[in-house]
């Protein structure tokens, strides 16, 4: 009799054992396939839509493995910061070269100032010996111009007046004169 009442105790117990074993398995099956652990949401969902009558109560969830969505993300992120970075160097060169030609710029505008003033210091120069010239006798003048190189003639009488000038052309030598007057036709016609 006491081995019954004991087995009568034993059997409520095995019984709401096994129960609360098959309630944890049935909860923790439900929460590895709700939270898609190892595809496992997935492989359930195409194994029971392979089923000709849950067919249309179950579809496939074309679901991408979060990772792989984070992985394309990423991919996408790097591919992105990669196009940047070549732009902000492209932008760098780009500037270092606006750097270099102002650089440039402002040397050349520097050398065309010096040309300018020494230009404008060469022809009042040439103007003073022009007069120089044009205030002395016009034989003395030309037997003076007559040591000079041709274009030295040249640009001393085209500073002076046309009188002045023409008196000085006039003392040269007739080779000298006709030289000279030969270059001024030339440069005279010679389209700029």
């Amino acid at each position: 009799m006491q081995k019954e009442q004991v087995q009568e105790v034993k059997r409520p117990k095995v019984k709401l054992f096994i129960i609360l074993a098959f309630i944890l398995i049935v909860i923790s099956t439900f929460l590895l396939v709700f939270f898609n652990v190892g595809g496992s949401q997935t492989f359930i969902t195409k194994k029971l839509s392979s089923i000709p009558f849950l067919k249309g109560v179950v579809s496939p969830s074309v679901r991408e493995d979060k990772d792989a969505i984070i992985g394309k993300l990423n991919e996408e992120i790097q591919r992105k910061e990669a196009i940047i970075s070549e732009n902000e160097q492209k932008i760098k060169e780009q500037e270092a070269q606006i750097e270099s030609l102002k650089k440039e710029i402002e040397e050349l505008k520097s050398e065309n100032l010096l040309l300018k003033q020494q230009f404008e210091s060469r022809q009042n120069s040439l103007k003073d010996i022009a007069t120089y010239y044009q205030n002395m006798d016009p034989q003395r003048a030309a037997e003076i111009l007559g040591n000079l190189s041709d274009q030295e003639i040249i640009n001393v009488l085209i500073t002076m007046n046309k009188d002045s000038a023409s008196k000085i052309l006039e003392a040269l030598k007739p080779e000298k004169a006709a030289k000279i007057t030969n270059i001024l036709l030339k440069e005279a016609t010679m389209v700029p």
